[in-house]
């Protein structure tokens, strides 16, 4: 299971196929997915290369192993605990004997929606108010019901990102999901 987590999660960062510095892989797991904390995501990345899931090359990293065949399955997302205590690739897993809970300070806390609000540098959160806005004008409902329906998704689903929140609200008020794509394009109006 472990190894199947860390396959897909390479998968996911190295789609392009170039190789990637380790900052940039742990900034992709923390912001751009919203896998893990980023101090978190700095470990994950140190024991990946630790344990030889990926090698160096062209000034970066790749994955040692093909991935052709690892399937995806929708909504995934590894499990934090799979990523840190990953074995070797090719190597079984070692039986746990007792589980050993984690250090507080490895637990990421997830985003409230005020931090997220906070963050208005990020263009991720201007895209986030136009799918919002999108939703609430296809559906009818109140821009402020569409987050509070949102949220409470998030909370439901937990882990989740506000993007999958969002389009679970979107499906549920019956919207063409091509249309929310469309609502992310650059000549939407927010």
């Amino acid at each position: 299971m472990a190894a199947e987590d860390v396959e897909r999660a390479l998968l996911v960062l190295f789609r392009s196929g170039v190789p990637m510095q380790a900052s940039d892989m742990a900034r992709t797991m923390a912001f751009a997915q919203g896998w893990l904390g980023i101090e978190e995501a700095d470990r994950v990345v140190a024991h990946l290369i630790d344990t030889g899931w990926l090698s160096s090359a062209e000034g970066g990293y790749l994955p040692s192993r093909d991935l052709s065949e690892v399937k995806i399955p929708l909504s995934w997302m590894p499990r934090p605990s799979r990523l840190l205590e990953a074995t070797p690739p090719g190597e079984p897993a070692a039986k746990a004997v007792a589980p050993v809970a984690a250090p507080a300070e490895t637990k990421a806390a997830p985003p409230t929606p005020a931090s997220k609000n906070d963050e208005s540098d990020d263009p991720r959160v201007r895209l986030e108010a136009r799918l919002v806005g999108f939703i609430a004008r296809a559906s009818g409902l109140d821009r402020s019901e569409v987050k509070r329906r949102a949220e409470r998704k998030q909370h439901a689903l937990r882990p989740c990102t506000s993007w999958l929140g969002l389009a679970l609200v979107a499906h549920d008020q019956g919207l063409d999901m091509d249309a929310i794509v469309d609502a992310l394009s650059p000549n939407a109006q927010a």
